[in-house]
């Protein structure tokens, strides 16, 4: 059952027999839906949501004082009586004021423990957003768009980054028992091997025990890896151990963009699908489609895959994945504080591998206006999903103060 820390704001001035028997009944209603901690500002250690009940008018004051200790967003609980709702819509609008968000949770029973349950995935999601995020190596230099101000993306989403040398990775040699049968897996469910041998793919394999444990040893919640470096210094990729790490539930994103793993992390989260991460490769404004292709994909996402070298230096080993068709989602949150965002329901369409592209393709018939790629990107990767998860995404990011 979910856990509620409940602070409980009233003016004192009310009725108390009325009072108290008005409050008892509507919190018993709640009690059958959520276990209800009555507890202080700042003490949320044991609950999955922190909700601030306004038990009467007349505790806007009291709400004032308190506000510095509180979760953010704050969450206002309001009933239908002794004056709950005008006082909670007096503290929602002040708290806009102080330029954080806040959210009314206001109606009929089943209306409210609804939408407490939501709210309550959407506060563990913005736990899972704190990080820590690791940077393995610096954004990669093209990346002129996607540098974030940290400061500010810790102001909205209270995300924490670390800096991680590339030499945690490179100087790491793993046990030969867990490269072969990490490479004796990966050749058993590939459906074809191209241009690839078995030295290319421990090579590549090797990596995945390095990444998990430097993912360990930070105590990561996603990671971006510098992969071209990667590439010049091992002469290998990182795409083989990025989709097995991304496939176990370790966010791991490409080039060092950081943008795109929040994204990764943040749908992760929310959604508890696995994201592809890709560049837009073409777009048709006319018939509004679009082709998401790059060379790492999780197997979890698609139905099968080959392995290919990497597209753009023909060295290690890519995955030219097979996605189902079917409902998606195309999405990435941008610009420097992460609070700007694209979302879109999306098709997964029929279409051959082209030669010129990165290896895994992805052929897509959007909802939303595809120009939006050609007129006000946010930068270049974004990520997909698989099902149509726009309006959950689009309520996380309002309730987040993002846009």
């Amino acid at each position: 059952m979910i856990k509620i820390a409940l602070i409980r704001l009233d003016s004192g001035r009310h009725d108390k027999v009325r009072f108290e028997k008005d409050r008892k009944e509507f919190l018993a209603l709640l009690s059958e839906e959520f276990t209800l901690l009555e507890t202080h500002p700042g003490d949320q250690a044991e609950a999955d949501l922190q909700v601030v009940f306004i038990a009467s008018g007349g505790s806007e004051e009291k709400f004032r004082r308190i506000y510095p200790d509180l979760a953010k967003p704050v969450i206002l609980l309001a009933d239908g009586k002794h004056n709950s709702l005008p006082a909670a819509l007096e503290i929602s609008s002040w708290v806009r004021q102080q330029g954080a968000a806040a959210e009314i949770v206001h109606g009929e029973g089943s209306l409210i423990a609804g939408r407490l349950k939501r709210l309550a995935v959407f506060q563990r999601t913005r736990r899972a957003l704190a990080g820590p995020i690791g940077l393995i190596g610096e954004p990669s230099d093209w990346l002129i768009a996607s540098i974030v101000d940290r400061a500010a993306v810790n102001a909205l989403w209270g995300t924490e980054f670390i800096d991680i040398p590339l030499e945690e990775v490179i100087g790491r040699k793993p046990e030969g028992a867990e490269v072969a049968a990490i490479t004796r897996e990966w050749a058993g469910q590939a459906k074809k091997l191209d241009g690839v041998d078995e030295a290319a793919l421990q090579a590549a394999a090797c990596l995945v025990p390095t990444l998990k444990a430097v993912y360990a040893r930070h105590r990561l919640r996603a990671a971006t890896l510098r992969c071209f470096s990667l590439i010049e210094r091992l002469q290998t990729s990182g795409c083989l151990a990025l989709a097995q790490l991304n496939d176990e539930g370790m966010i791991c994103g490409c080039e060092g963009d950081v943008p795109a793993v929040f994204s990764m992390l943040l749908l992760h989260a929310l959604t508890g699908e696995i994201p592809f991460m890709a560049n837009p490769a073409a777009v048709d404004c006319r018939s509004n489609r679009i082709v998401l292709a790059h060379c790492t994909v999780p197997r979890l996402a698609v139905s099968a895959y080959r392995l290919q070298t990497h597209f753009e230096t023909g060295l290690g080993v890519a995955l030219s994945g097979d996605f189902p068709r079917g409902p998606a989602t195309v999405f990435k949150a941008g610009n420097r504080d992460l609070g700007s965002y694209f979302v879109s329901a999306a098709e997964v369409l029929p279409g051959r591998p082209q030669p010129g592209l990165c290896r895994t393709q992805v052929h897509l018939h959007l909802q939303e206006p595809v120009e939006y790629f050609l007129k006000v990107p946010l930068a270049n990767h974004h990520l997909l999903i698989r099902g149509d998860h726009v309006s959950l995404i689009n309520d996380f990011m309002s309730y987040s103060g993002a846009n």
